[in-house]
């Protein structure tokens, strides 16, 4: 573990939180000569960076994220070879079987939607899904196939552009939470950390679900909430496909030695704390129209919430820090069912073992899309949260993009629909998905 002595007394950026999106942006930083510093509460990759399904698509996106994903898909392709790791990389393709018709006709609106783009995505007949899956015993209506989406290693990637980013200079350390971000005549000056002040006339807050506490700080809302989603690693299986799999009730993704990952593609579930509550104006309608998708828990973790805001706690004491490490348990019950599905949909397979479960926080905003800004309000800051589940796949192409408006090179995309002031605008859309 680093040491506070280690804490650089000035850089050009500081980076607030070590999951894939900033250890991307220090990897891309440091490769132009930038000095790079950045903190993390807990570790590298700690929370949900390491804890995602692995998919790496531009299937099922919202419109706005198509080009960000297709251009970050050519940035995974050549990853391995440019971070000399093995991130596992399996560009198999993306393959959704639709069990009934009105799954299929919801896929087949976002196709109608996503055409203009250009991408490689087919529709697929009920035989030409079973073609592709000759084992599968389910109903199926049809499909979504896109060729070339993949799947990777979530314990890989962030580490992998850690590793190089500290090749290069970038000073990453570990167990140093951020106390706030510090300005001056109303810019950027840097951030007040654990171990002590870091002057930088740039940071980029990409702490997942924390971010929105440091920039409270700042008298920006973000109505940043989260949904916990839980993954379980099986036994070593026989081969069902190389795509990353959705459909009935379950996804998956085959990992190098044959085990799946595995959870389920309809669920995920709401912890209700006081945070939940006072955010619910924003997420009511999202929360109707995922009803069937979400269950709510609402009892021991309102309790819990309730605990950590005694002001003896450490959760109180150190708002922006809050939780360093949480620990987050799996829907047990929700594994079991996936497990059974995929026996279900795949007899040939066998029995399906659970070797290990796990469960993340995935954070999310109200219109299903993150935030990517640089705010002309606060100079010197820029934002990447709130990718509701899709920022694993995002990793590479928003690091570069952030590299990009810290330089301030012309990105390649239109950031306007991720602009952080759409909230307090009230230019908010209906998601796509929240999660």
């Amino acid at each position: 573990m680093d040491q506070p002595n280690a804490l650089p007394a000035t850089a050009d950026i500081v980076i607030i939180g070590a999951g894939i999106q900033g250890c991307a942006s220090a990897y891309y930083m440091a490769k132009t000569g930038m000095k790079v510093v950045l903190v993390d509460k807990s570790r590298i990759a700690g929370q949900q960076s390491s804890r995602a399904w692995g998919f790496v698509r531009v299937q099922m996106r919202d419109p706005d994220e198509i080009p960000l994903m297709e251009a970050g898909k050519k940035l995974w392709r050549g990853l391995e070879a440019e971070l000399e790791s093995d991130l596992e990389w399996n560009e198999g393709g993306a393959l959704y079987a639709s069990g009934t018709p009105a799954i299929m006709a919801y896929r087949e609106k976002w196709f109608a939607t996503a055409r203009p783009f250009g991408l490689d995505t087919r529709l697929l007949s009920a035989a030409e899904v079973r073609n592709m899956l000759p084992n599968l015993a389910s109903q199926v209506s049809g499909g979504l196939y896109t060729q070339s989406d993949g799947h990777a290693e979530p314990r890989k990637a962030a580490a992998a552009f850690a590793l190089r980013a500290r090749d290069l200079g970038a000073v990453i350390l570990e167990g140093c939470g951020a106390l706030a971000i510090e300005r001056s005549g109303g810019a950027v000056s840097g951030v007040a950390t654990e171990w002590g002040e870091v002057k930088a006339s740039n940071v980029l807050l990409c702490a997942g679900a924390s971010s929105w506490r440091l920039l409270k700080q700042l008298g920006i809302m973000l109505p940043q909430s989260y949904v916990r989603g839980s993954v379980a690693r099986t036994n070593i299986l026989p081969h069902v496909t190389d795509a990353a799999f959705v459909g009935d009730g379950i996804a998956f993704r085959k990992r190098q030695d044959g085990s799946f990952n595995i959870a389920s593609s309809m669920h995920g579930d709401v912890d209700v704390t006081l945070d939940h509550l006072r955010l619910a104006p924003w997420y009511w309608s999202a929360y109707r129209d995922s009803a069937k998708g979400l269950t709510l828990h609402v009892g021991a973790p309102l309790l819990k919430d309730l605990c950590q805001r005694m002001p003896w706690r450490e959760e109180a004491r150190l708002p922006s820090i809050h939780a360093r490490e949480p620990m987050i348990e799996p829907q047990q019950e929700r594994l079991r069912d996936a497990a059974r599905l995929l026996e279900r949909a795949f007899p040939h397979i066998g029995r399906v073992g659970i070797a290990e479960q796990w469960a993340g926080n995935i954070d999310t905003l109200p219109d299903g899309i993150p935030v990517l800004d640089a705010p002309a309000a606060v100079p010197g800051l820029l934002v990447a949260t709130g990718f509701c589940g899709h920022g694993f796949a995002l990793g590479p192409i928003v690091g570069k993009t952030m590299n990009d408006l810290v330089q301030g090179t012309q990105t390649d995309f239109n950031l306007r629909p991720f602009r952080l002031a759409r909230f307090a605008e009230g230019d908010v859309k209906q998601p796509l998905s929240i999660w």
